[in-house]
């Protein structure tokens, strides 16, 4: 078995961590065993036809529910979020929810990402990502003048399984929301955010990551920092996922060179849940962008990521030793493209282009639900270009 270890990583704190190391030989291979679609885009008619921003949630009951958005373009106005069921183990899927209320504050706006979480009462919390349309522009970003709209996260509740949602409060002004909202055992709920700082006189463009806590799932705490202000490294669309035997939440980041111009390798790093407080980011060793982590009960630690560069793909990657080598012998494809060569990875990329080719991209934003059966349902978006991209689902045995 093959296995990477990362050039440029420092050792993590691993005392403490509560894990029983696997030997290298003790991981077992994983394989999938079905898949199908979520959501169908090149069954419905133009112009909602362009699908992305997949996130998945495991109900108490065994529900799973699956929420994206759709619109007319990866970027347009007229994009919300879609909310799907299933309640056999994501074989099925059906709509419940065609969208939220886009209005905010008397203006006309965009929800462009949900995350979505169950709470102690039953209700159903959705942690929004909000971006201003009031201008009737579907441009995200101005290359001109690298201004964006407003964007804020909001949140809404369901007392009816998410098909009807309301009771509308803001979590956080300014920032966009980057991943799933984790369950921190015994203590709450944490929503994850991001935002890009523009440079001023008196400090350079950074990226921040933060997290925002919760005790009840209704207000929300000041954030905390994440990762530490850095105008050389940019930290982009954290995802963190709690361990379940442990309770400590890990991140992993889509990390690019602000100097360089060119994205390096994905980094990640494990976190405390009594002190939200994270462990400086360390490489992974492996070329990717987005990323999922996925610890499991028996002490490894998986990572889904979009693989941009050629061959342009989705892949599951597991390792034995909390991240510190990942078996690229064993790593898993998930989901191969077969449209056009896209922006790689190993160019390097202005800011300008960065932005432009994310409005290209045909497949991304993987996510994944543990089944009651330890298997895993794996989910993205994906299609031919970027004119029609439905919603995926895999089921992985591990």
């Amino acid at each position: 078995m093959k296995t990477v270890n990362p050039e440029r990583s420092s050792p993590p704190q691993a005392d403490g961590l509560g894990y029983q190391r696997l030997g290298q030989h003790e991981m077992p291979t994983m394989q999938i065993v079905d898949r199908g679609l979520i959501f169908d885009a090149s069954a419905v008619e133009a112009p909602l036809r362009v699908c992305s921003f997949t996130s998945l949630l495991r109900l108490s009951s065994g529900t799973l529910l699956a929420s994206f958005r759709r619109g007319s373009a990866k970027d347009s106005a007229d994009g919300n979020v879609v909310v799907c069921e299933s309640t056999d183990e994501g074989a099925s899927w059906s709509v419940i929810s065609e969208g939220f209320e886009s209005t905010f504050e008397g203006l006309a706006g965009e929800i462009r990402s949900t995350e979505l979480a169950e709470l102690d009462d039953g209700r159903l919390l959705a942690v929004e990502g909000w971006v201003d349309r009031s201008g009737g522009s579907g441009v995200l970003r101005d290359a001109e003048t690298d201004a964006m709209p407003s964007m804020h996260i909001l949140q809404d509740y369901s007392n009816d399984g998410g098909r009807t949602w309301g009771q509308r409060r803001v979590l956080k002004r300014d920032a966009v929301l980057s991943g799933p909202v984790m369950r921190l055992p015994g203590r709450g709920w944490l929503a994850t955010s991001e935002f890009s700082h523009p440079g001023t006189p008196d400090r350079e463009r950074f990226h921040g990551a933060y997290a925002h806590f919760s005790a009840d799932g209704e207000t929300f705490e000041a954030m905390v920092d994440v990762v530490d202000e850095d105008p050389d490294i940019f930290f982009y669309d954290q995802r963190q996922k709690v361990c379940p035997r442990t309770g400590r939440p890990v991140a992993m980041y889509w990390t690019y060179d602000n100097r360089a111009e060119a994205d390096i390798e994905m980094h990640m790093a494990w976190g405390d849940a009594e002190t939200l407080t994270w462990q400086t980011p360390r490489s992974m060793g492996l070329a990717g962008q987005i990323t999922m982590p996925i610890p499991l009960e028996d002490g490894r630690l998986l990572a889904f990521y979009v693989h941009r560069h050629e061959p342009g793909s989705l892949r599951l990657i597991g390792s034995a030793d909390e991240g510190l080598t990942w078996d690229t012998e064993n790593e898993l494809v998930v989901y191969s493209s077969s449209g056009a060569g896209e922006q790689g990875i190993s160019d390097e990329t202005t800011y300008d282009e960065f932005w432009e080719a994310m409005g290209t991209w045909s497949f991304g934003h993987p996510t994944v639900a543990v089944l009651g059966d330890g298997s895993l349902l794996l989910a993205y978006y994906a299609g031919a270009d970027e004119s029609c991209l439905g919603v995926h689902w895999a089921r992985v045995e591990v």
